[in-house]
């Protein structure tokens, strides 16, 4: 066990050195979990992580480790609160332009299609601040839950169609 021990505090070491590390947890075998220890590892972002995966170090530090495993070693990504919560499909996070991008497209046009359908309706009624206001309502309500999910959805199915045909 000591031995184990002073390759996991190098570990941790190895990890501290590494570009775009956040943290490590080591979670101990308890009644809950069994015989089963995990560690959990955050990076910043998915290139940094492949990175360690990829590193001399860790290669060097996980052959030294495995002399104190038994059994299967299981190695899961998480990406997001959806794989969490059950989705077995996990992919890469979307990139943050993408989807400012899309949702300025989506804010643009269907708040000028809110205006021109209020224009019809009423003209008149509601003015100014209130006429806004409930303008920016349903503006944001249409977008977070119609546009943006299915646009999102839609480009990520367009890049994994053309990612594999590549």
């Amino acid at each position: 066990m000591e031995a184990a021990n002073e390759i996991l505090e190098r570990f941790e070491q190895a990890l501290k050195l590494q570009p775009g590390f956040i943290e490590v947890r080591h979670n101990a075998p308890s009644q809950e979990t069994g015989d089963t220890f995990s560690t959990v590892l955050a990076f910043a972002t998915l290139d940094d992580l492949i990175g360690w995966e990829q590193s001399k170090a860790r290669a060097e530090l996980v052959t030294e480790l495995s002399a104190y495993t038994e059994g299967e070693v299981v190695k899961n990504r998480i990406w997001n609160l959806e794989t969490l919560l059950g989705n077995q499909n996990a992919g890469h996070p979307p990139k943050k332009w993408k989807t400012v991008l899309v949702l300025t497209f989506w804010v643009l046009v269907v708040g000028a299609v809110l205006g021109w359908i209020a224009d019809l309706i009423s003209p008149n009624y509601p003015t100014g601040y209130i006429r806004g206001v409930i303008l920016l309502i349903f503006n944001i309500l249409l977008n977070s839950y119609f546009f943006l999910p299915r646009s999102m959805a839609l480009l990520h199915r367009l890049e994994d169609k053309y990612r594999c045909s590549n």
